[in-house]
């Protein structure tokens, strides 16, 4: 019995392409990508626009933009090329777009059909995203959330495991590209990083679940920097768990970008910074990241006006950084809750943060339980230096 050839496989074999393990999925979908337009320019079947060009440098791409160029497609009788098409859809702006629909429903092409319905229908609902905490131990690897590492030697090899999980769309690479990335690659697998946030500027998350496996590479390129997180700053979405990462191994690491990239999101809204708080203290109770460098990069970014947004990261921060039981109070501690005392007194904060206030109650006559209790009472506006 013959057994028919996978196509997929067959078009990645003639064409050279490495096969999907072993590469990051935004960087294949590049690949696909130049292959259909070296194959089309070989073989004189270039259409007479490329539709998926974007009009921002954002990345994104304006609907109507995108139906004049389906209709001079049309009008060649040309067909676009299958993946320029499927990267023009992703770089739609997010939501409904009806009048677009109207128009891109009236042009004569399979093509355009097929934007006239992702226009109408909103374009990609949101995958789901994020990560879990993992960690090498000798060959084997494990999650935090199932087994402790053994001994404090394992702390270099944490790595984020990333999450995603999206609905099937019908077009093929836009599906392969919402695959989940494996964790803990090594070698040249994710070139072209900077591409990435153009190839999905409505969906920024998805690209930073993407740039997980390259974050706490410290031996091995290529790496993420501040410049990838800039652009994605830029791009449009929801922000969720891996961005925060992302933004909190730059503060933890003083990057010299990482303070204003935290002003400028936060200024622009939607920054996740209870998530990032507890990323940050995630990062220095399980790798080798410190608690004074961490400090620094939130008291510089409250200094530059970003009091309420240091506030909310210092509530995610301090449940996971003080101590718990059987632990003893360092003076980085007492650095950290004088810092939220300060930020709270700045920021007007109100309220209690649980951890902070079983400290101030221990009884305890060191620098931090004293500063465990100045927070408590500002929170709780009892403080007469306040005033």
């Amino acid at each position: 019995m013959r057994v028919m050839p996978d196509p997929a496989v067959e078009f990645r074999r003639r064409n050279r392409l490495p096969e999907p393990h072993s590469v990051s999925p935004p960087h294949l979908f590049v690949l696909h990508r130049l292959c259909e337009l070296y194959r089309a320019f070989r073989t004189g079947a270039l259409p007479p626009v490329l539709l998926a060009t974007p009009t921002l440098m954002s990345g994104s791409l304006d609907p109507e933009v995108l139906v004049d160029r389906l209709e001079a497609c049309a009008a060649a009788g040309c067909d676009p090329l299958s993946a320029d098409l499927q990267q023009a859809l992703l770089r739609l702006p997010r939501g409904i777009h009806p009048e677009a629909a109207e128009r891109a429903g009236r042009v004569a092409s399979h093509a355009a059909a097929t934007v006239a319905s992702w226009l109408a229908e909103g374009g990609l609902p949101d995958p789901e995203t994020g990560f879990t905490w993992g960690y090498l131990e000798g060959a084997s690897g494990y999650l935090f959330d199932e087994r402790e590492p053994a001994h404090d030697g394992c702390h270099r090899d944490v790595r984020p495991v990333p999450v995603l999980r999206a609905e099937p769309t019908g077009h093929p690479l836009i599906d392969d590209l919402l695959r989940k990335p494996a964790p803990w690659r090594r070698g040249d697998h994710g070139r072209a990083m900077a591409w990435w946030p153009a190839i999905l500027p409505s969906h920024r998350e998805v690209v930073s679940v993407n740039y997980l496996p390259h974050l706490l590479n410290q031996w091995s390129a290529p790496s993420v920097d501040p410049a990838h997180l800039a652009m994605l700053a830029e791009a449009d979405g929801p922000l969720g768990d891996a961005t925060a990462l992302i933004l909190a191994t730059f503060l933890a690491g003083r990057d010299q970008e990482a303070v204003p990239l935290l002003v400028r999101m936060a200024a622009r809204g939607g920054l996740p910074t209870g998530v990032l708080g507890r990323q940050l203290g995630l990062l220095i109770r399980r790798t080798w990241f410190e608690t004074r460098p961490v400090l620094a990069s939130l008291a510089e970014a409250a200094q530059q006006g970003a009091q309420a947004q240091v506030w909310e990261i210092l509530m995610g921060l301090l449940p996971v950084l003080l101590p718990g039981e059987g632990e003893r109070p360092t003076v980085t501690h007492a650095e950290a809750v004088a810092l939220a005392a300060d930020v709270a007194l700045w920021s007007g904060a109100r309220g209690e943060i649980a951890a902070v206030s079983t400290h101030a109650a221990s009884g305890r006559n060191s620098r931090f339980a004293r500063e465990c209790a100045r927070l408590r009472d500002r929170l709780a506006g009892h403080d007469a230096s306040a005033g």
